[in-house]
């Protein structure tokens, strides 16, 4: 795990977090909020969930349905999502699609009802294809970023 913002007690500013995570970082972020507002009535608040292993990290919710996290690293991100098992062909399709990478981290999802948590960090856009594969299949609604 990369070095994120632990400190409970001091909740960051946007400056902070776009001087912590990188411009490429924080351009991504606000990519993923631009365009998940098209499809979503989107939600996205500050939190420091999990105890203090997680740090800061931005909630994203579709109206009252969670739909992820994204922890903020030392010049990265990290997505954090439970997802069930695809069922359909698209699906499928979807995870066919997935970089080296994601399918590494799909592979090591920690396991829990019919799917588990995916952890993916990533650093620029190309990071962005994954994560748009991963809110589809969370979703099951095509996103692409």
């Amino acid at each position: 795990m990369n070095e994120r913002m632990l400190d409970k007690n001091h909740q960051p500013s946007d400056d902070e977090i776009e001087s912590f995570v990188g411009a490429g970082s924080w351009k991504n972020i606000r990519l993923i909020k631009e365009k998940l507002s098209e499809v979503f009535d989107l939600h996205v608040e500050l939190k420091f969930p999990f105890g203090n292993n997680y740090g800061w990290g931005y909630k994203f919710s579709h109206k009252a349905k969670h739909l992820f996290y994204i922890f903020f690293e030392n010049k990265s991100l990290t997505f954090f999502a439970q997802i069930n098992e695809p069922e359909s062909e698209r699906g499928r399709e979807l995870l066919n699609s997935l970089s080296d990478e994601g399918r590494k981290c799909w592979e090591a999802k920690y396991p829990c009802s019919n799917g588990g948590w995916v952890r993916y960090r990533f650093f620029d856009e190309k990071g962005l294809h994954d994560v748009g594969i991963f809110v589809s299949l969370r979703t099951k609604m095509d996103i692409a970023f």
